[in-house]
């Protein structure tokens, strides 16, 4: 069950992090809004409308920001594990929670605690990205994505006409007040740039581990080309993060509709592999393999089938 993520100790000193990356996001957006958009609102409908535009991404930002930091990405449900019923396979347990730890789920050793369907530890956002917050860490990325290249190509003309200014203007002649703003503007579009050369393989690797039904811990053990066994298809792989309503995949929030498909405890499970004519299938109780003995039930049931049928 999705709850908000508790605030202990390690919580708190984590927050450093957060103001870092609030007041990059601040210096940013306030330069492109205040400082090159705003003034010519009175004069140009394009400036409004693309304020309206980019403030919904922006908008959506800082929601998805806020729910990686608050959401709890998984806890193991309280007693999971002890009544295992009919099922045999090995159980994983946790000497540092005390608990069993279901399919996908991870001890974080920053957190001091299991994570359901744990991908990695982010302190950029002062949390794990998990079962349930890992759909608002991939809207966070693509939402960031979008601001920055509104920001980027929507700044161009007026930091060339700055720069252009200042290199045909004497150094005397220049204000106070146009040589700094000219600086943050400056200084906010090459951050922007640099955040989105980095976040553009960033965003296709997370994309492609979503798609393949991989975790970035998960990803490290892969062997090349191996497909995950939890791979049941990309549609489907895609709803386990982020719902089965196409409709509300860009929504910042859970809700019954939007909320990811499973509870992060039981996984489906792809059983399908190829098998290579030397390996050998594990053995069964007597000591016979499982290919030797599908052969004998398969030339069993031909010696009934030839026993029991009658010449014309």
């Amino acid at each position: 069950m999705q709850r908000t993520r508790p605030f202990n100790s390690q919580r708190i000193y984590g927050m450093g992090f957060i103001v870092f990356v609030l007041l990059i996001i601040g210096l940013i957006h306030l330069s492109f809004v205040f400082l090159i958009w705003l003034p010519k609102i009175k004069d140009s409908g394009g400036a409004v409308a693309l304020l309206l535009i980019y403030h919904v991404f922006f908008f959506n930002l800082m929601a998805s920001f806020y729910q990686c930091i608050m959401t709890d990405p998984g806890i193991v449900p309280p007693n999971w594990g002890f009544y295992m019923g009919d099922e045999t396979k090995r159980r994983r347990y946790c000497k540092m929670c005390n608990v069993w730890k279901p399919d996908r789920t991870h001890h974080c050793s920053i957190c001091n605690r299991c994570i359901l369907n744990m991908d990695h530890h982010c302190p950029w956002i002062n949390n794990c990205v998990g079962f349930y917050n890992r759909k608002f860490f991939i809207q966070l990325l693509l939402y960031v994505y979008v601001s920055l290249i509104m920001i980027i190509f929507g700044s161009v003309f007026e930091i060339r006409d700055r720069v252009w200014t200042l290199a045909r203007t004497p150094f005397k002649m220049v204000t106070v007040d146009f040589g700094i703003k000219t600086f943050f503007l400056i200084m906010a579009w090459a951050m922007s740039w640099l955040l989105l050369c980095t976040l553009t393989n960033f965003i296709k690797f997370h994309l492609k581990l979503v798609l393949e039904n991989y975790t970035t811990i998960e990803n490290l053990e892969r062997e090349e080309g191996a497909k995950s066994k939890f791979d049941i298809g990309r549609r489907r792989n895609w709803e386990q993060v982020f719902g089965s309503s196409v409709a509300l995949w860009w929504l910042p929030m859970h809700t019954q509709a939007s909320r990811p498909d499973g509870d992060g405890v039981r996984w489906r499970v792809h059983y399908t592999r190829v098998i290579d004519e030397d390996e050998e299938l594990p053995a069964d109780e007597d000591g016979n393999s499982q290919a030797s003995r599908l052969l004998q039930q398969g030339s069993q049931g031909s010696t009934t089938r030839s026993g029991t049928s009658h010449p014309r």
